[in-house]
């Protein structure tokens, strides 16, 4: 069985060539064979899904396509309807809104047990996806919640920038660490690389982490004043903490290259337990990018490392790994 994947819009072409006989479908869109029985998902995927069937767009055949993908009782499961994140198919948004609302309804009793992805705990519970395209197609399938890639429909995870954030970096690292599970806990000793304005910083310290921010700019004022943040202004190639810290946090646009030997060097020294960075792509060759980084940092000595171009990520991917 293929499945379907999306990706953020020109960025199906380094999706596809990801997938095992992988193919661009339409933009955003891309198909292929299945992925390995507990292989993490593509790095360039939102979300994705076995293809059970392809069908008009249109009420009637979506529920056909559905209804035997409904779990027996009692098991709950979720139901998500969008759309690929591309400027045609969004204009498709609210249809999809509607569709999700009345294959609800049109279940019957059924559609008592939807509940959201969110909470959803067994790892076999499924989420049933329909994907609407511009072209008055849906695909419609259905996959574990263990082996879904998002739990946010069409993998879009929306963080809001809370009110006093600097930046929107903040919902970078925000998704960063959901999509992690884990985080910096109160009192853990985190490096923020290229910290100004301060956008990750903020973050960290609403997690009462005590933050290193290391950057020549500033930082916002009032992030600069807090007796948890040390200000260094030092360059963030050449810094060398005093001890090991429990988190390194990089968020600097450079080139991909430069900043994965500066991660690996992190990793052999054991100067940190953790990493979190995103990595600035080059127009070309992201793949072979993506790889090449991946290749530097495993030498390095990250273990468990993971790699995904989140939904607030744009010309960059998302890193974690561990030592």
């Amino acid at each position: 069985m293929q499945w379907l994947w999306t990706s953020r819009d020109d960025f199906e072409r380094d999706l596809a060539d990801e997938l095992p006989r992988g193919r661009v479908l339409a933009p955003a869109l891309a198909i292929g064979d299945a992925p390995a029985s507990g292989a993490e998902p593509p790095v360039f995927a939102r979300q994705g899904f076995p293809i059970a069937a392809e069908v008009a767009a249109n009420l009637e055949a979506l529920v056909a396509a559905i209804r035997p993908l409904v779990p027996p009782a009692p098991v709950a499961y979720a139901l998500h309807v969008w759309v690929p994140d591309s400027d045609a198919a969004n204009r498709l948004s609210s249809q999809a809104t509607e569709f999700a609302e009345a294959v609800t309804n049109a279940l019957g009793p059924d559609g008592a047990r939807i509940v959201r992805a969110h909470e959803l705990y067994d790892p076999d519970a499924p989420i049933i996806q329909v994907c609407l395209t511009e072209s008055g197609r849906a695909y419609v399938g259905a996959a574990a919640l263990s082996r879904t890639a998002s739990t946010w429909p069409g993998g879009r995870a929306r963080m809001k920038i809370p009110s006093g954030a600097p930046s929107r970096a903040t919902s970078k690292l925000a998704e960063a660490i959901a999509w992690i599970g884990y985080g910096p806990e109160s009192g853990d000793v985190c490096v923020d690389l290229g910290a100004a304005p301060g956008g990750w910083t903020w973050l960290l310290l609403r997690r009462k982490a005590r933050i290193i921010a290391v950057d020549r700019a500033n930082l916002q004022p009032d992030i600069a004043r807090d007796r948890k943040v040390l200000h260094l202004r030092d360059n963030a190639f050449t810094y060398r903490p005093a001890e090991a810290v429990d988190w390194l946090f990089c968020d600097m646009v450079w080139k991909p290259g430069e900043v994965a030997k500066l991660l690996a060097l992190w990793g052999q020294k054991h100067w940190a337990r953790y990493l979190v960075s995103n990595i600035k792509l080059p127009m070309k060759r992201r793949l072979d990018t993506v790889n090449d980084v991946k290749r530097v940092l495993i030498a390095g000595g990250w273990r468990e490392l993971r790699a995904r171009q989140l939904y607030h990520d744009r010309d960059e991917i998302t890193l974690h790994a561990r030592r």
